[in-house]
């Protein structure tokens, strides 16, 4: 339960609107217990002295009671409502800026569902937590009042009454501590099911392509198995502490019914005092069973404090020195110096080893290698998306731990193979590439990417509406949409990683074309396996494990008939047997 007080910060601002709800839940108790005296003076005056003016006396109480819980209740109740909305709404805002600002590591070994889960399902719980802070004042003082009555009305039949609770307590203690064990265990349960679920709506067209309906419906069943069996258990400990402090309680009222009736038997109690004790008493159980539930929830409500505050313990692995400096343009050139990295789940398995090279200004660098020979690693250090290990990559001669994160991400534009566009509009998708372009610089750039003709074909044009991911267009025109962003950002340094991979031969040609006039002028970091498109590169890096095994121009690499030889041949054979294929 600690971990509830690290709730304090975002409470303190509504100390006022909590202290409301508070003070309401003194009178909102008391209302609760009324029924105890009105049940009393329904016997004594108007069932046994049958006196009609305490009959209209005891229905305006009535309507007067209930005309004032409707404005305490009120006040009680949505004081803490907004409380709780607003905590929410500020605990979600603040999770969500602080993942956003952690490092790219977070995400690669960790699973997107259960990040989803604990983003937004355990803020809710936190919710239910916050709830119970009027509970906690009010249902005390219900039962407080209701057990002062008892003891006035006769307190040997109190205690003979009371002698219940240590064994109720030890009820709810036990289940209490098995909730919160099976508690646990839900929420990762919940976090698996978020994951199947994400995987299954975002990678909906490889599953269709390769026929895994029936494979993924047996994953999702069996998490879901998994987290209905220990939803059971959990319902088990409750159903069985529900009933057995019934039973209890039964015990408790077949003694009040044998030592109290045989008090009014024998002259020691009235009747309308044994049915206001019988009212009390039974008054006494929800607040009992309130706490209880009180108490399941705020166990619920510390498990997900628990995971939500790992998160803000979680600090990004980009570090920058105190002062920065901050930088505005590109003027000499790019350089990598004896470059080693490793991720940070794998430290001891190094990606690159002693990487080394120089890209002026305005010049193109071809990376060129097998798959996992660390080219898209390479080139994910230069934005700083992971930082070296070991060496150095410098920027017009700064380090880049030395330049202002912001800064050097905004000199460089990304197309990649893997392109990602928002489940929003054409033009919204472009903006990302500068999010304060005109709409005419938008249409500038889809002109510039040779996408224009195609989106002013469309009924809705720039307000297209492309789907989750883009899914609505094909891998040509998604590719020029984000060849459209890298116009609009204008950045002088550009990153092109396997950017016309999988496209049709037509498809290829005209991002190809797109990309050429991209190029221009811009310090371009190329990776491509087609061969072809590389071949007017300034210099071209053989990369091998991680290291740099040849380099060269074109011509100069050819005439070597190394390994950027034989790549070369095996990329035309490809080409050709593709076409033939097509």
């Amino acid at each position: 339960m600690k971990s509830l007080l690290k709730l304090k910060p975002y409470l303190r601002p509504y100390v006022g609107l909590i202290a409301l709800s508070l003070v309401l839940a003194i009178p909102m108790g008391a209302i609760r217990a009324s029924p105890i005296v009105m049940a009393q003076k329904l016997i004594k005056d108007v069932l046994i002295a049958k006196d009609p003016s305490k009959l209209l006396y005891l229905t305006l109480f009535v309507i007067g009671i209930f005309v004032l819980n409707f404005f305490v209740r009120f006040g009680h109740s949505y004081s803490i409502r907004v409380v709780v909305a607003r905590v929410n709404q500020r605990i979600k805002n603040e999770l969500y800026d602080h993942m956003m600002g952690l490092s790219a590591d977070y995400f690669s070994d960790r699973s997107t569902g259960g990040l989803i889960s604990r983003a937004g399902e355990d803020p809710n719980k936190i919710d239910q937590g916050i709830s119970q802070i009027p509970v906690a004042i009010r249902e005390p003082i219900t039962l407080a009042l209701c057990l002062g009555y008892t003891f006035y009305v006769n307190w040997k039949l109190t205690l003979l009454t009371i002698a219940i609770f240590p064994p109720m307590a030890a009820v709810f203690a036990l289940s209490g501590k098995a909730l919160k064990r099976y508690i646990h265990r839900l929420a990762q349960n919940q976090e698996k099911i978020y994951s199947s679920l994400q995987e299954s709506f975002s990678g909906i067209r490889i599953i269709k392509s390769f026929r895994l309906e029936g494979y993924m419906r047996a994953k999702y069943r069996e998490r879901s198995e998994a987290f209905t069996r220990t939803l059971l258990k959990s319902a088990l400990v409750e159903e069985v502490s529900h009933p057995l402090v019934e039973l209890f309680t039964a015990f408790a009222i077949a003694g009040l019914i044998y030592y109290g009736g045989a008090q009014v038997v024998a002259g020691d109690m009235t009747s309308e005092q044994l049915m206001g004790f019988f009212t009390a008493f039974g008054m006494m159980m929800n607040p009992i069973r309130s706490l209880n539930d009180m108490n399941i929830k705020l166990t619920s409500a510390a498990g997900a404090c628990e995971r939500v505050f790992e998160i803000f313990g979680w600090k990004s692995r980009l570090k920058e020195v105190p002062n920065p400096k901050a930088v505005s343009g590109f003027d000499h050139a790019i350089e990598f110096r004896d470059v080693r990295f490793a991720y940070p789940d794998a430290p001891d398995r190094e990606i690159l080893r002693g990487v080394t090279f120089k890209v002026d200004k305005g010049r193109s660098v071809a990376l060129v290698g097998a798959s996992g020979a660390g080219k898209s690693s390479l080139v994910s250090l230069l934005p700083r998306i992971f930082d070296v290990t070991g060496g150095a990559i410098l920027i017009d001669g700064v380090d880049l731990h030395e330049v202002k994160l912001p800064d050097l991400r905004g000199l460089i534009s990304v197309v990649s193979q893997d392109v990602f566009l928002f489940n929003d509009t054409i033009a919204e998708n472009i903006r990302c590439g500068r999010l304060d372009a005109t709409d005419e610089e938008i249409r500038w750039a889809a002109k510039e990417a040779f996408v224009l003709d195609f989106i002013d074909k469309l009924p809705h044009g720039f307000e297209t509406v492309i789907g989750d991911r883009g899914q609505k267009l094909s891998g040509g025109e998604r590719q020029r949409l984000s060849i459209a962003r890298a116009f609009l950002r204008h950045s002088p340094i550009l990153i092109l990683d396997e950017a016309t991979s999988s496209l049709d031969s037509a498809s290829e040609k005209a991002v190809q074309a797109a990309l050429e006039k991209l190029m221009r002028d811009r310090t371009t970091l190329l990776i491509a396996h087609r061969l072809s498109t590389i071949r007017h590169a300034d210099q071209i890096l053989v990369m091998r494990q991680g290291e740099i095994v040849e380099r060269g121009r074109h011509d100069e690499l050819l005439e070597q008939n190394g390994e950027y030889a034989q790549y070369l041949k095996l990329s035309e054979s490809a080409e050709r047997a593709s076409v033939q294929t097509g």
